[in-house]
């Protein structure tokens, strides 16, 4: 089975990552985005591993290059109009921190958000 590349693996049971992917459908629909739970996207990608793909973003590239993580994000926010032109805001070591900083903090909620402990009040519910 062919994709159009690039293609971003996304987890479609966790709230933000499924909140990411439809922002992103509506900014850029040249993208193809697949569920990483699927079986089938591992026999034609086997350089890729479920359970990576379920912890982190990733995306196979045209040229089969995979991003991972902040790779991804530093990649679409370059492709979304209008974001590409505030891009030298960041280009510079401040700007790679601020990057970071963002990451980790939405890697901080996503974790959150996928918790199955029914006590957590600080988890947001389905």
């Amino acid at each position: 089975m062919k994709y159009h590349l690039p293609l971003v693996l996304f987890d479609p049971e966790c709230p933000l990552c499924l909140r990411f992917k439809q922002g992103l459908e509506y900014l850029d629909k040249s993208l193809c985005f697949i569920s990483a739970r699927e079986d089938f996207i591992y026999v034609e990608f086997p350089e890729l591993s479920r359970e990576a793909c379920l912890e982190k973003i990733h995306m196979v590239m045209p040229d089969r290059n995979i991003l991972v993580g902040q790779e991804v994000v530093e990649y679409l926010a370059g492709r979304i109009p209008g974001a590409s032109k505030l891009g030298w805001l960041l280009d510079n070591d401040q700007g790679k921190k601020i990057k970071d900083y963002f990451y980790q903090k939405v890697e901080e909620l996503r974790e959150l958000s996928q918790k199955k402990d029914s006590d957590c009040n600080q988890c947001p519910r389905k």
